[in-house]
């Protein structure tokens, strides 16, 4: 097998694989340029084992690229409930935003994509930033940990729990700062609830009520940017009701009002009146993510034990590196420039097996790289194994 690099030199190696998989992996990088510590990423996997295909593509939501609950949410139901966000963040130099809507149209949109339980975010403290399933902390354009200045459009479906009775929904939130929900009406997105800009955490009320039936399905879309730091609340609320908008406390809003922040986002007597109104967050079995993501690769399923992780071979532009695992699992490395710390998570054949080899082709001579192997098993349980550190000649 011949391999040309970008410099246009060759290394050709004969390796008998049983399965062999050539996927370009998006590293995010110039490609070609000599200050980087990859070029075009090229992944070889093989193995031992059952060779399963599994029925998630794992290649979908590659690990350094997806965000699972940042908010501290729960573990989702199922591969079929959640939210899928988008994040969007200011640029360098570029003036601060003062509406959800103008996040979502100006900002810029981050690679990362995020998955939510729910919506559930009482008032609140918020300084610690995103973090990757690879724990890598999503940054902004100056390298900051993203805390403030910020926008997420979420977009999920909803759909009644069995225990809830059928007829009219109002929808009520509660957030700091700007919030825009949106509805599926007659085939069309439109504004259920308006409750943007600079604000404390304040009730925003629907303009119409949702008819739920037993099999209704409702796309919805929630825009929700944070100023600046450090408060945080984003509450998604709903009751059966014959008419929206009619609640006391429509337009209400104080950081001290519905929650203490100071005191672990201790309940207050106006959100008390809420739930005794009949209020109440929607829950994560209500969420049901878009049809196009096809799973929810945040659910924990059973995390594979990676064992015996090493490096067979280096050359002096590829690695091959060899691993197992206690049950069939999916091969990735997650290879980072040690000098950068830019990463890339390789593409995998999405076979499920024990015995795992894969061969890097893309490195950049002289160079020296942190690998781990990634293992994500049948039921979508992800284990990513210590650090190789390596040289290339």
């Amino acid at each position: 097998m011949e391999r040309t690099t970008c410099s246009g030199a060759r290394e050709g190696r004969m390796r008998a694989l049983q399965t062999t998989l050539l996927i370009t992996a998006v590293a995010g990088l110039t490609a070609c340029s000599p200050k980087d510590g990859f070029k075009s990423i090229v992944a070889e996997v093989s193995g031992q084992g059952t060779g399963k295909l599994s029925k998630y593509d794992i290649n979908k939501h590659l690990m350094n690229k997806v965000v699972c609950d940042p908010w501290g949410g729960e573990n989702p139901p199922s591969v079929e409930n959640g939210i899928k966000a988008s994040l969007f963040y200011r640029g360098a130099g570029v003036p601060r935003y003062y509406s959800a809507q103008e996040y979502v149209d100006l900002a810029t949109k981050s690679s990362q994509s995020l998955f939510f339980s729910d919506i559930n975010v009482p008032t609140r403290m918020f300084s610690e930033g995103f973090s990757t399933q690879t724990s890598e902390v999503v940054k902004d354009d100056a390298g900051d940990r993203l805390i403030e200045y910020f926008g997420l459009k979420f977009n999920t479906t909803l759909k009644l729990r069995p225990d809830q009775a059928e007829g009219d929904y109002e929808l009520g939130v509660l957030a700091d700062d700007g919030v825009i929900v949106k509805a599926m009406i007659n085939g069309q997105m439109r504004p259920l609830i308006l409750n943007d800009g600079d604000h404390t955490t304040k009730m925003g009320c629907a303009l119409s009520t949702l008819n739920f039936t037993r099999d209704t399905e409702i796309p919805i879309e929630v825009t929700y940017y944070q100023g600046p730091r450090y408060h945080i609340a984003n509450v998604l609320m709903w009751r059966k009701a014959a008419e929206a908008g009619k609640d006391a406390y429509c337009g209400h809003e104080g950081n001290e009002h519905f929650f203490d922040p100071n005191n672990g986002s201790a309940q207050k007597q106006p959100y008390k009146d809420l739930l005794a109104r009949s209020w109440e967050p929607i829950s994560a079995q209500n969420f049901f993510i878009p049809k196009d993501e096809s799973y929810n690769p945040c659910v924990e399923g059973t995390a594979p034990v990676i064992s015996n992780f090493r490096m067979l071979e280096v050359f002096s532009e590829g690695v091959t590196l060899v691993w197992r695992t206690d049950i069939p699992s999916t091969a990735q490395v997650l290879i980072t420039d040690a000098a950068t710390g830019e990463s890339v998570v390789t593409h995998t054949d999405n076979m499920l097996r024990d015995n795992h080899e894969v061969y890097i082709s893309g490195l950049v001579s002289g160079k020296t790289y942190k690998a781990q192997a990634v293992a994500v098993s049948a039921d979508l349980g992800r284990a990513i194994s210590a650090e190789i550190l390596f040289t290339t000649p």
